[in-house]
């Protein structure tokens, strides 16, 4: 038998178990497909067929005391709906029902679910006084919510932020941190110059442990600070990153022109300026097309079309 934590679910589970309302084999069953998808426990048991609504409803009054209430006799203002979003109120199967002086009275499919009814008060700012519903009557006033809608232009937008740029919001940090640590590593192993001038700046120390130390000591620092200015190139270019308006960046670019001057000075940046990123730009510039990766994945990304400009609008 699975192991069963002390969440507000199991508890539920456990109580059911110890009334005889389910058995083992169905309270396993759905606290693995409850770990599978979040859905509450009890709704995964009604679907399932394992306890019917009537000994629900009545489990809820009789072990929390719970009022029932029947939603068909109940006209929901519509003003109600703009206290708990239609996402949460869908995704946890409840309905604000009424106001009264003491709070909002909410009728929930789980009102046992004591984190989420804080949760609700936190939102709403008021007192939630749960009431247990049948799980179809609170469907179907579920169908009164009106839909959410968020503005077409920034889903629009935020779907179009190219291959490049999100790669590397992720990985130029590590990239540029272990770049030096190779460097280092390279200068010490094969560039005799380095070795030599190495050597007679551990001169004054005498013993090996000493020159280790001091080795170790310096380039570590070295690599830290390194590392620390790369977080901030990293969050100056790549963070918080804003379409900008299309009147401010101009007429639509060619994507011809940008294909060109990313092939012939994409190592300097060239393309990124044109597109309308200039911070990429002066970082492909500094890093010239981070040694040729970036040059080279932004020419791809170009000859396929998968870069916009800066207001977010497909090359021409």
């Amino acid at each position: 038998m699975p192991h069963r934590s002390s969440s507000a679910g199991t508890n539920i589970g456990e109580i059911l178990l110890r009334e005889g309302l389910i058995t083992n084999a169905q309270l396993d069953m759905a606290l693995a497909r409850q770990k599978e998808t979040d859905m509450p426990l009890m709704r995964i048991l009604v679907e399932n067929g394992f306890i019917d609504e009537t000994r629900r409803l009545n489990f809820f009054k009789r072990q929390f005391g719970i009022p029932l209430i029947s939603l068909e006799s109940v006209q929901i203002d519509p003003i109600l709906y703009t206290y708990i979003p239609a996402h949460i109120a869908r995704r946890h199967h409840l309905v604000p029902v009424k106001l009264d002086r003491d709070g909002l009275v909410v009728a929930m499919e789980d009102p046992s679910d004591l984190v989420l009814i804080d949760n609700l008060k936190e939102l709403v700012g008021l007192r939630i006084k749960p009431v247990v519903a049948p799980s179809a009557e609170i469907q179907a006033a579920l169908e009164g919510y009106p839909e959410e809608k968020v503005p077409e232009e920034v889903i629009e937008r935020a779907e179009r932020f190219d291959p490049a740029v999100r790669f590397f919001s992720w990985f130029f940090l590590p990239i540029m941190s272990a770049a030096l640590l190779i460097t280092i590593v390279l200068l010490l192993t094969t560039y005799e110059p380095f070795q030599r001038w190495l050597q007679n700046q551990l001169a004054d120390n005498t013993t090996k442990s000493a020159q280790a130390f001091t080795v170790f000591l310096y380039f570590f620092l070295s690599w830290g600070v390194w590392t620390l200015i790369m977080y901030e190139i990293r969050g100056l270019v790549f963070d918080d990153l804003q379409w900008r308006e299309p009147a401010e960046l101009g007429p639509p670019r060619k994507r011809t022109k940008a294909v060109l001057l990313s092939l012939l000075g994409g190592w300097l940046g060239l393309d990124r300026f044109y597109l309308g990123y200039p911070r990429m730009g002066v970082l492909k510039l500094l890093t010239l097309g981070l040694c040729g990766f970036w040059w080279i994945l932004d020419v791809i990304l170009l000859l396929a079309n998968k870069i916009p400009d800066a207001a977010g609008r497909p090359l021409e």
